[in-house]
């Protein structure tokens, strides 16, 4: 059998469930369903016995599952084991951030690396730290700068920094001219009432920033006036730059952005670690260690 067969099992077994499995396979439901019908025939023995909603193992099942979970483990090693030794000899690292990672990493980390290792090749892919974790997993990424991830067994995790729920104005914006500085408080203050219809600029309830922000105004009883909901922080700070409307957000390095981040007076402070994760059983080249090394340099008082 094919190691994905044992993972389609796996995790149907899991979720207990065709659509949650399938969800987090990202296959259809009809094609699992297939599936699962056509390996019980291959094997002659019913695998689930369906409870309600519920897909629920039998004896046979059982003992598939488990040799199956010890048949995907060493895949995984076996595969990590060359991956890593491949990564070595050719001198790669694969990172995973967030989009509002780009300005830091592209003006002050990569230069200081490729001064050092100029031979060496980093490939990037700006993604959701969900998204992100489960390329860990896969194997197709090195490295990956994450935000408000569970911590799982088998992986480490660096700290690199705090990033806080402000708000974010041009550095021109009339709002900072009534900000107040208090000791205190991280940046300027400005009474969250300030912002009642005030063109705002947002992202997805689907994302963290845009949840909170929302989840923020409507605690507070604060009118909003979203004049424009945008995919990505990226462009969520380009906005506030070209003063399309003002931001709340968990805050990122600004690089050359002209932009101003505030403390909202009356809000209790949300915090979030950002951290560096990689596999622990990862075989980590000198250029990988070095990279790690500016990164957590850049690292914030966490207290």
């Amino acid at each position: 059998m094919d190691i994905r067969d044992y993972e389609y099992i796996v995790t149907i077994a899991e979720q207990k469930s065709i659509t949650r499995a399938a969800a987090q396979l990202f296959i259809t439901q009809s094609a699992l369903t297939k599936f699962l019908q056509r390996t019980e025939r291959s094997l002659g023995v019913a695998l689930f016995l369906k409870k309600g909603n519920q897909f629920l193992l039998t004896e046979a099942g059982q003992k598939y599952v488990e040799t199956g979970r010890v048949i995907m483990q060493l895949d995984r090693q076996l595969s990590n084991q060359l991956e890593s030794e491949a990564a070595i000899q050719r001198h790669r690292i694969r990172l995973g951030y967030g989009m509002g990672r780009s300005n830091q990493l592209i003006e002050e980390i990569f230069p200081k690396f490729f001064e050092k290792y100029p031979d060496v090749q980093v490939s990037t892919k700006a993604e959701t730290s969900r998204r992100q974790m489960m390329e860990l997993q896969n194997g197709t990424l090195d490295m990956a700068i994450v935000t408000n991830v569970e911590k799982i067994p088998g992986y480490t995790y660096l700290p690199i920094e705090v990033s806080r729920l402000v708000l974010v104005i041009a550095q021109d914006s009339d709002i900072l001219k009534e900000a107040r500085v208090q000791e205190e408080f991280l940046f300027p203050v400005i009474s969250i009432q300030r912002l009642e219809g005030v063109p705002m600029v947002t992202m997805p309830v689907t994302t963290n920033s845009g949840n909170l922000a929302r989840e923020l105004f409507k605690s507070w009883g604060v009118e909003t006036n979203i004049v424009l909901e945008v995919s990505d922080i990226r462009s969520l700070l380009d906005a506030v730059e070209n003063e399309i409307g003002v931001a709340v957000c968990m805050n990122v390095p600004l690089g050359k952005h002209k932009l101003q981040y505030l403390n909202l007076e009356e809000v209790e402070p949300i915090e979030q670690v950002t951290t560096l994760v990689y596999r622990s059983d990862k075989a980590l080249n000198e250029a990988m260690r070095y990279f790690i090394q500016l990164l957590t340099e850049q690292k914030e008082d966490l207290k």
